[in-house]
């Protein structure tokens, strides 16, 4: 979705039709934490607030356990099977190591920057529209200068939620790459660092939504095939090492990108020919062969973690098509891909995770039926998280039936069990105003942002809050404008202050 149909959206008069506000767990956030989020958390929406990234997939330990095991060889972790084309031409320079000098610009990966000038910070902007100069200057984001200029002091600018001053220091760093702008096309070296410094600089731009410098910088990397994105064609400084110099998270984004400037069937089609080598190495692993489809002696234990690691990141890329495929009202296809997920080697804990994911996507549609056949209600004594889940799973249940006052008793039970949990916060005051207590929903809400401070100054939930303000008040400007502080204080520069649904 583009910044003007975001700011559309969002300056929209109040539409309480929908109900469902899920975010994905993309790959950019293996990079801002490591810290697990529950599993297909349920926002209930005020508005609804539609955007590319957002699914019922969220991120738990279950997720966790598809991401890549720390303990895997750098020959299973970097192993990728390439072109025909690639591997003739690698074949070469491992026989000839100077003809690295003379392949044709054709054969090379050029990639570099679209833009020349650093992001501003849309935030400061705005409190300085609103609010003055002093105000803005008691602003938290940080800028590229104010950090070392290295990978911690990216580092740094992530954690602290400044991406816009971060992707400007991913620009500074690859100039001194030979990639920064004007030099798209142009020859230049590349590492498994730059590669990185791309890959975070991309997931960048995917979480501000930055489309069109997204397809302009992304496009240029092409399938990461050329024969420059592989450790063989450096035969001078890495030796006999083989395999993909590109991570498989950065395959799977680049992959994936399409579907964040709007063309989503060439995200599908990319996906699933990402899928195809996952499953022939997958099928080479099993004929004892190595993951390129070589003969190698590898251990049971090698064979094992590898097969482990390999299916993992195949249960990963079909976890993506799914979203791609909600993302574009293909339910037929993505129920498909929930049935192929589920025929995976589960524990029972997952296979019951999967299944109510599944059964959200049915409650989506409106199909309520179907989702109770999947989703699991409990009427047993489980752990806290399961009686947390069940809970959240009845109320979804019934708003998806327009029973809000039931769907208020869950969420209420649901977070008496965990009082922390703003995201029911957000399902209760929801529910408070469908059930026509307007102003219980805005002091509820107005306490969360108050006491869960800066946790709660999500934007969904700020978006929510000032849908709130408006229906119960003509007078709700003030109201957005201390929102507006307490962003500038505690946010860094990320925040799209569309939604505090300010007119500027």
């Amino acid at each position: 979705m583009s910044q003007n149909e975001e700011s559309n959206n969002a300056s929209a008069s109040a539409n309480l039709g929908s109900y469902f506000n899920n975010s994905t767990r993309s790959i950019f956030d293996e990079i801002v934490s490591s810290s697990p989020v529950d599993l297909f958390a349920q926002t209930v929406n005020a508005k609804p607030t539609a955007h590319p990234s957002r699914n019922i997939f969220e991120s738990d330990s279950t997720y966790d356990e598809l991401s890549d095991q720390p303990i895997i060889s750098d020959c299973h972790r970097d192993a990728w099977i390439p072109s025909i084309s690639t591997s003739k031409l690698l074949r070469s320079v491992a026989t000839s190591p100077g003809l690295t000098q003379n392949v044709d610009k054709e054969n090379l990966t050029m990639p570099g920057l679209a833009i020349s000038e650093d992001m501003t910070n849309p935030l400061k902007d705005a409190v300085v529209y609103f609010l003055g100069e002093e105000e803005a200057s008691k602003g938290n984001a940080a800028t590229m200068l104010d950090v070392p200029q290295d990978e911690k002091g990216l580092r740094i600018l992530i954690k602290g939620g400044c991406y816009r001053a971060a992707v400007n220091l991913t620009g500074r760093l690859l100039s001194l790459y030979g990639q920064g702008f004007g030099k798209a096309n142009q020859p230049s070296k590349h590492t498994p660092y730059s590669l990185q410094l791309w890959f975070t600089r991309l997931c960048l731009l995917v979480k501000i939504r930055q489309a069109d410098v997204l397809e302009s910088e992304s496009v240029l990397f092409g399938t990461l095939d050329k024969p420059d994105m592989y450790f063989m064609f450096y035969p001078e400084l890495y030796g006999t090492r083989t395999g993909s110099m590109a991570s498989f998270a950065f395959r799977l984004l680049l992959a994936e990108v399409p579907f964040h400037y709007g063309k989503g069937k060439k995200a599908i089609d990319n996906l699933f020919a990402l899928l195809a080598i996952v499953k022939k190495i997958i099928k080479n692993l099993e004929s004892d062969l190595s993951e390129e489809g070589n003969p190698v002696r590898y251990t049971a234990a090698e064979k094992n973690d590898s097969l482990n690691l390999w299916k993992a990141r195949q249960a990963r890329v079909i976890i993506s098509i799914t979203n791609c495929s909600l993302h574009m009202k293909n339910y037929i296809l993505a129920n498909e891909l929930m049935e192929l997920l589920l025929n995976g080697n589960w524990r029972k804990d997952q296979v019951e995770i999967l299944k109510a994911a599944q059964g959200r996507m049915h409650l989506a549609l409106g199909d309520v039926p179907a989702a109770e056949k999947n989703i699991p209600v409990s009427q047993t004594e489980n752990s806290k998280a399961e009686k947390i889940r069940d809970q959240v799973d009845r109320g979804l249940m019934a708003v998806a039936q327009n029973s809000f006052l039931e769907a208020l008793k869950c969420f209420e039970k649901a977070s008496e069990l965990d009082p922390s949990n703003i995201m029911l916060k957000n399902n209760i005051s929801v529910c408070l105003l469908y059930t026509g207590q307007l102003e219980a929903a805005v002091k509820l809400m107005e306490n969360v942002v108050t006491l869960k401070v800066p946790h709660s100054l999500q934007e969904v939930i700020l978006l929510n809050l000032c849908t709130l303000y408006e229906l119960h008040t003509t007078h709700s400007k003030q109201s957005k404008l201390h929102l507006l502080r307490q962003i500038n204080k505690y946010n860094g520069d990320s925040t799209n202050i569309q939604c505090l649904k300010l007119s500027i």
